[in-house]
């Protein structure tokens, strides 16, 4: 994967690597004189220090009994030693992902790590199908049955014959606050205040972040000029993009430099050499993400570009808390109706008859469950609020958060425990239209606020009468109509032109043979999606990759069996 050499320490039953941040020499371990150790791996700010001093904190104020994790920000994994006990510890919301294998054998921040180390893994119906539907596999599995992640607010320790993970109980919000508008609005400003303080404490004006015509970069870069910092600010699109002209016009209106990035023509190369190029995307993104891996590598650049300097990446992912993400008016909902509402982007035409419907659902709901921890028939609203954070982000962010953190500091202020506790449960009613979301960037930063956005309007005042028209266009839908609109649109658009990375003559030279596995799922050519199809040829690459020791299951009955044996 083009890593630092690791740091290697011997326990009397482990092994541990330690490897360097690609623009490191070293990992930030902390050794003791009496055979303790601490290390931070990810992004573990402490007591406002980071790396090494941030480790050394932490070690000093854990106890078996409790990890000091409500002193730490960010999304990072402390590895140590101490009371005679080795553990990992994840932060708290688990946006740092740790995987390991079903025999308990094995951990690691990298899924082809632990996969690579197995004699035999699987790939099922379901992870297969979340992945190319959905981008991620969510819950606490991967695309492959052996290979797990440990729970939010797991501590996994070093056993004397395997690795023992313990998940400590999360706090589920079910009813909704009380609390007047504007002590929730100071509340909220304060918590994110507290966040940005740290952030100036620990990198000062070392900080990038994009922009573009939404809410979320906006509000970051909002919060990162109120505590006085001047951020690298970046944004992605080619010239005309409706995002690009928005960013634009902002930082000439303001006087800050902007970084303009066309990814799509920023490489280009040719069917010959594209082989190792998807080879090294497949490295990368250590062996898939929600992307895909026939893309032209520039994503790879921007990762490191980000970083440089020993800066730390701004991320605005799951900034929708702040907002009425899933777009349902305020009441209770099943997992089923939520599952139609967010997890039914395919069309079952473009299946064989291996994929069953239903087993699929059952299956999610399966892993809702095991995410709040308890069965639960009717989803209260803040509930529904924090799985989207809990459950979504946490599959969708912390599987590119693994991979970004490879590179440097990386930071997504908006999935910290203490944000998430709180905005689940402001009322609907102040998020819907974006209201809530832009009276924060508001009160931020005005002049900012002031701009337009990518809806239409700017954030300085109320939402206008057509946003609110156009939203309820959404919000009167119920959910189970909603589960037809993807295949709807599928059926409509039929598949078109192919990007050049996805097209016969690139796919040709990367998978010689065409597509032999994932056709016993997928009728590629009813595909019209060309994410869809991106992740189809990765899961093909992928089992190419393990030729001789993968086995194709896509029998759901039986990966359902396999599951429950597992747990």
């Amino acid at each position: 994967m083009g890593m630092p050499a690791p740091r290697l320490l011997r326990g009397e039953n482990y092994l541990l690597a330690l490897y360097p941040k690609r623009q490191a020499s070293e990992p930030a371990l902390e050794q003791f004189p009496n055979g303790d150790f601490a290390c931070a791996c990810g992004t573990l700010i402490y007591d406002a220090v980071l790396g090494t001093p941030a480790a050394a904190g932490f070690y000093r104020d854990y106890s078996r009994r409790s990890a000091p994790r409500d002193r730490a920000i960010g999304h990072y994994a402390v590895i140590m030693r101490k009371d005679g006990e080795t553990a990992i510890i994840p932060d708290g919301f688990g946006a740092y992902l740790i995987f390991y294998d079903a025999a308990q054998r094995i951990a690691s921040s990298s899924f082809l790590a632990v996969a690579s180390a197995l004699d035999r893994v699987t790939l099922g119906a379901q992870g297969a199908c979340e992945y190319v539907f959905n981008g991620v596999v969510s819950g606490d599995a991967t695309v492959f049955d052996e290979v797990l992640l440990a729970p939010v607010n797991a501590t996994i320790t070093v056993g004397e014959r395997r690795l023992e993970i313990r998940r400590d109980p999360l706090h589920t919000p079910r009813t909704v606050s009380t609390a007047p508008f504007e002590a929730t609005v100071e509340r909220s400003m304060q918590i994110l205040d507290q966040y940005f303080s740290t952030v100036v404490a620990s990198f000062g004006d070392r900080v990038t972040c994009a922009l573009s015509g939404g809410y979320d970069s906006r509000f970051i870069l909002a919060l990162l000029r109120r505590h006085g910092i001047n951020p690298r600010v970046y944004v992605y699109g080619p010239p005309g993009d409706k995002d690009v002209c928005l960013a634009r016009d902002i930082a000439e209106g303001e006087g800050f430099a902007l970084e303009i990035v066309d990814k799509d023509r920023q490489l280009t190369f040719t069917p010959d050499e594209f082989g190792a190029v998807a080879y090294e995307n497949f490295l990368a993104s250590d062996g898939y993400t929600w992307s895909g891996i026939f893309t032209n590598g520039a994503e790879r650049d921007q990762r490191a570009s980000r970083v440089s300097g020993n800066a730390l990446a701004l991320n605005g992912g799951g900034g929708e808390i702040w907002r009425n993400f899933f777009y349902l008016p305020d009441r209770s909902y099943s997992p089923r109706e939520i599952l139609w509402s967010f997890y039914s982007q395919f069309d079952p035409g473009t299946c064989t008859s291996a994929f069953d419907q239903q087993a699929y659902f059952r299956e999610l709901e399966e892993k809702l469950e095991a995410a709040i921890g308890s069965p639960c028939a009717s989803l209260p609203r803040p509930l529904v609020e924090w799985l989207y954070h809990y459950f979504r982000c946490r599959a969708w962010d912390g599987r590119i958060n693994n991979i970004n953190n490879t590179y440097g500091y990386v930071a997504l202020p908006f999935l910290e425990p203490r944000v998430t506790e709180h905005a689940s449960v402001i009322p609907i009613g102040w998020k819907n239209h974006g209201a809530y979301e832009a009276e924060l960037i508001r009160r931020a930063d005005p002049r900012l606020a002031a701009y337009p956005s990518g809806y239409g309007h700017d954030f300085s005042g109320p939402p206008p009468l057509l946003r609110r028209l156009v939203d309820y266009g959404t919000y009167l839908r119920p959910p189970w109509l909603r589960r037809f609109v993807y295949r709807v649109k599928n059926r409509v658009l039929r598949p078109s032109e192919l990007p050049d990375y996805l097209s016969s003559e690139y796919c040709d030279a990367v998978l010689p043979g065409g597509v032999r596995i994932m056709s016993d799922l997928f009728r590629l050519d009813r595909i019209a999606d060309p994410a869809q199809t991106a992740r189809i040829l990765t899961l093909e690459y992928l089992i190419r990759q393990f030729d001789g020791r993968i086995h194709i299951d896509f029998d759901h009955k039986s990966l359902a069996g396999q599951r429950k044996c597992a747990a």
